[in-house]
């Protein structure tokens, strides 16, 4: 596996691209990332709430029945630290709400992600151009899509739906993901992108929230899922930004 160099890739040539998707900046983030870095894999994007900061969403581990599961999110200081130095991190929206209640709100929907995007900048150095829909697909509409584009710098916005498939995306707005890594067909999936001819682009591209490895005890998994994509010379990985930049003259943000 390697990460993409711009200058001297051959677009002309089918390539395999891999990339991750990780909500909500929560503490679990720290074990995920420790197992990326042991296998050198920085194609990962980390999409956070930062007007959520230091959030204890008990209610989370309460409500599936697992009062052992935390979903605590880092706190600024901890952010500014250097958390996630290497790796892309994008918005979820300041306060995760559900963006459908502000498609006459436009001014709540800058404020929600606007403000979030300018946080990231000042805790990372980097202005964000995309984010992931808090709440998932039921919590957008067509509309919301438009706003967001009008009213903001946002250009990609990755969905919940899983695909179970490798194609790209028809539009970065609605960017749906093969599937989450606790599906239960994750691995499969990484042995068929694996094994598959690449006649065409071909895109493996994997969400989650870092709590569902504690929820399904699943980090072993996890990192079954790392260690396939880097152990293959032929697969690329990018961030959901660096995807972005690679084929947005291609793939449109939204209908026109």
């Amino acid at each position: 596996m390697s990460y993409f160099k711009r200058e001297t890739m051959n677009m002309d040539t089918p390539k395999k691209y891999f990339t991750l998707s990780i909500d909500d900046g929560v503490t679990q983030d720290l074990k995920i990332i420790e197992i990326l870095k042991k296998y050198n894999m920085y194609g990962c994007t980390f999409n956070i709430n930062t007007g959520l900061c230091g959030a204890n969403w008990k209610w989370v581990g309460d409500h599936i029945g697992r009062p052992d599961v935390t979903h605590l999110r880092f706190t600024e200081e901890e952010l500014r630290g250097g958390i996630y130095n290497g790796f892309d991190v994008v918005v979820h929206t300041l306060t995760h709400p559900s963006l459908s209640m502000f498609d006459n709100d436009p001014n709540s929907i800058r404020k929600e992600i606007c403000e979030d995007a300018e946080n990231i900048l000042s805790i990372t150095g980097k202005k964000p151009i995309g984010m992931a829909w808090p709440g998932g697909d039921t919590e957008y509409t067509e509309k919301t899509i438009r706003l967001v584009l009008e009213h903001t710098d946002i250009r990609y916005a990755r969905a919940t739906t899983p695909t179970n498939n490798f194609n790209f995306p028809d539009y970065f707005m609605k960017w749906m993901p093969t599937c989450s890594f606790s599906d239960n067909n994750c691995l499969d999936l990484a042995e068929q992108f694996i094994s598959a001819e690449c006649n065409d682009n071909m895109l493996f591209y994997v969400w989650g929230h870092g709590y569902e490895l504690d929820i399904y005890h699943s980090y072993d998994k996890f990192e079954k899922l790392v260690k396939l994509m880097t152990n293959s010379k032929d697969i690329i990985y990018v961030t959901n930004t660096e995807f972005y930049h690679l084929f947005k003259d291609v793939i449109p943000s939204w209908k026109d």
